[in-house]
Parts: C-alpha cells; sequence; structure tokens
C-alpha cells in the first residue's frame, strides 16, 4: 500500500500533516499542525486549487483576457476578476488597471 504524505499548500511543511476528516464529496482532508490550516491534497472544484492565483497573475502578466484566462484554466470570468482583485503584490495598482480596461459590462 502507498502512504500519501502531502505537503502543505501555505507552509510547505511535510512532517507536521495529520488526516483530517473528508469532505462533501468524499475526499480526504488533511490539517498542519505547525500552521493550524486544513487543505485537501487535490480539490473537486477547479477554482479552489491553491496555485490558481498564481496561474491567473502569470496570464494576466502575458497580456492574455479575462476572458481567455477563464476559457484556458476551465473557470468563470467571474473567478478570474475577483482572484485578480485580490492579488496582493508590488503590482496591484497595475493588476486593478488592467482589469478595470478588460472587464466585461453587463
Amino acid at each position: 500500500m502507498i502512504r500519501l504524505n502531502p505537503e502543505c499548500p501555505h507552509c510547505h511543511q511535510k512532517d507536521a500533516i495529520r488526516k483530517h476528516g473528508t469532505s462533501k464529496i468524499g475526499l480526504q482532508r488533511y490539517l498542519c499542525r505547525r500552521c493550524n490550516k486544513t487543505f485537501q491534497a487535490r480539490y473537486y472544484y477547479r477554482a479552489h486549487d491553491h496555485n490558481l492565483s498564481r496561474q491567473i497573475g502569470e496570464l494576466a502578466q502575458n497580456g492574455w483576457s479575462s476572458q481567455k484566462i477563464g476559457r484556458h484554466l476551465r473557470i468563470s470570468v467571474n473567478t478570474v476578476n475577483r482572484r485578480l482583485k485580490n492579488i496582493t503584490t508590488d503590482k496591484d495598482y497595475l493588476v486593478d488597471k488592467w482589469i478595470s480596461n478588460n472587464e466585461i459590462s453587463s
């Protein structure tokens, strides 16, 4: 039997991880005893992936529109725009300006 030893996506610790129940759809949840945060090794819903914000930020910096990012990552445009607004880097002003120029009018 192969034992899965996941890494905490928050503090990157492997030794302080323990099982912490299951999600509503039956996926295993884990608790990091170092940072006291819970996570799953994999997610059913794509927008919960912990690397998604980084991917969105990189694609936005490469000049991709929010619609193109959403199609590429298979998530909604609203999720793309919300994540871009929440990205906290030194380039907050540029990201906000990019969002305002690329939002779809309702």
